[in-house]
C-alpha cells in the first residue's frame, strides 16, 4: 500500500522600489563598545544547533535536564552505527514565559548513499536555570527519526540501505529486496528506478507507526512505502520527492513464505519507484493495479467490481477486511486486462496521463474515464 504525504511549499518574495534610495541608518552601538547580550530566542537557537551537531557526531547532546539527559544518551548511542551525513534543526516561533519556553522544531537529516531529506517535527520544552536554557522534554509520538524509535544496525546491499533491529538476521529480507528490485527492473523502465533505497525493518507495528505520520492500520501490514512529496498545479503533478523509504514490519514479514515476501517487497518498491510519477489525481485502482502487475500478483476480478468507486485516489486506503481484498482483486484484474490487451507500456502511459494538465478534471471516475478514452480508446466500464 502506498502512503504519501504532500508538503506545502511557501515562497517568500521580496520587492524593491525604484527612484529614491535612502541612506542606511547606522545601528546604535552599545555603551563602551560592548556587544548586546543575546536574547532568549538566540540562546535557545544556539543550544538546539549545538545539540544537533553533537548528536550527529554520536555524542550526548548538551543542555538536557532531568529525564531528557537519559534520552539524549540513548539517542547518541543509537545513532553511532548509522551513517548520518547531515543533521539540522530549525526552530519555529519560540514562546518564552519567564523561566520556561516552548517551540516547535523541525529536524532534518540525511543518510549516506540515500537520496532525499528526511524530517521530523516535534515540540521542545525548555527551562532556564541559573541563567542557562536547558531542554526539559522533546515531545512527539509520530514521524520520529529512527534513533528515537529503536536500536538499529545498518546493512548495505547493491540497491538498499537497510536499518534492521540490532542483532536481527537480515539475509531473508535483503534477498527479497534484491529479488524485488530485479523484478522492477524487468517491468519498469530503468529511468524510474533509484540507484539505492532506504529500508527500515521495524521490530513491531508500534515502531512502524512511530516512524510515520499518516499510516493507518499498520497492525495489518507487512510492508509499506512511505514518501513525502511536493505536488503542484491543476494536475497535482509531483514536482519533488522530498523523502522516500520502505518500512517492513519484521514479525508480519517473517511470517510470509519466500514467494509472498518477494511479491510484497516488489509491490511496495513499485510504489516507491513511481512516487515521482504518481499524480495526486491517479485513481486508487490504478496505483495499486500497477504495483500488483509489477509484482506478478494476478487476481480474478470480484463478482461485482466497482472501479468507479475505486477511482478516488484514497479509496482503497479507506477500506479494510473483505472490502479491501475485493478492491485489490479488482485493481489487479483491471491492470492485467490492460496489459493483456494493450501491453505494459500502455499501462504506464495511462499512469502518466494523470500528470498532464490538459487532461482536465477533478480526481474520480469521470477523470479516469476520460484518461482511459484518451490513452486506450476504451471506457472505464469496458475494463472488468
Amino acid at each position: 500500500m502506498r502512503r504519501a504525504a504532500a508538503l506545502a511549499v511557501l515562497a517568500l518574495a521580496g520587492c524593491g522600489g525604484g527612484g529614491h534610495h535612502a541612506a542606511p541608518t547606522p545601528t546604535p552601538r552599545p555603551p563602551h563598545g560592548r556587544a548586546p547580550a543575546p536574547t532568549a530566542d538566540q540562546q535557545i537557537e544556539v543550544l538546539l544547533r549545538d545539540r544537533a551537531s553533537a548528536l550527529k557526531a554520536g555524542r550526548r547532546p548538551p543542555g538536557g535536564t532531568g529525564r531528557q539527559r537519559a534520552l539524549d544518551r540513548l539517542a547518541a548511542e543509537r545513532i553511532r552505527p548509522l551513517h548520518v551525513r547531515g543533521l539540522q534543526v530549525e526552530a519555529g516561533r519560540i514562546a518564552v514565559h519567564g523561566a520556561r519556553a516552548r517551540t516547535r522544531v523541525t529536524e532534518r537529516y540525511w543518510l549516506a548513499s540515500v537520496g532525499g531529506t528526511f524530517q521530523s517535527t516535534r515540540r521542545v520544552e525548555l527551562v532556564r536555570r541559573r541563567g542557562t536554557w536547558r531542554v526539559a522534554a522533546v515531545a512527539g509520538r509520530r514521524g520520529l527519526p529512527p534513533w528515537d524509535v529503536g536500536a538499529y544496525d545498518e546493512h548495505r546491499t547493491p540497491h538498499f540501505v537497510v536499518l534492521a533491529p540490532r542483532g536481527a538476521p537480515v539475509a531473508e529480507l535483503t534477498t527479497a529486496l534484491e529479488d524485488g528490485y530485479a523484478a522492477m527492473r524487468a517491468r519498469l523502465t530503468s529511468g524510474r528506478l533509484r540507484r539505492r533505497y532506504l529500508v527500515i525493518a521495524t521490530a513491531d507495528a508500534a515502531q512502524a507507526r512511530a516512524l510515520t505520520t499518516e499510516i493507518r492500520g499498520v497492525e495489518t501490514l507487512a510492508a509499506v512505502s512511505d514518501a513525502a512529496i511536493v505536488e503542484r498545479g491543476p494536475a497535482e503533478r509531483v514536482v519533488r520527492v522530498v523523502s522516500l523509504r520502505l518500512l517492513v514490519v519484521s514479525p508480519a514479514f517473517a511470517a510470509l513464505g519466500p514467494e509472498d515476501r518477494r511479491r510484497t517487497v516488489t509491490h511496495e518498491l513499485t510504489h516507491a519507484a513511481l512516487a515521482g510519477s504518481t499524480s495526486g489525481r491517479t485513481p486508487s485502482w490504478l496505483v495499486e493495479g500497477v504495483a500488483m502487475y509489477v509484482s506478478g500478483d494476478r487476481r480474478a476480478a470480484p463478482a461485482s467490481p466497482d472501479l468507479a468507486a475505486l477511482s478516488d485516489p484514497a479509496a482503497i486506503g479507506r477500506l479494510s477486511g473483505p472490502a479491501q481484498s475485493d478492491a485489490y482483486a479488482a485493481a489487479s484484474a483491471a491492470a492485467f486486462a490492460i496489459v493483456d490487451r494493450f501491453g505494459a507500456a500502455k499501462l504506464l502511459d495511462l499512469y502518466d496521463s494523470f500528470n498532464d494538465a490538459s487532461l482536465r478534471g477533478k480526481p474520480g471516475a469521470r477523470l479516469a474515464d476520460r484518461a482511459l478514452h484518451r490513452v486506450l480508446g476504451i471506457r472505464l466500464s469496458d475494463l472488468v
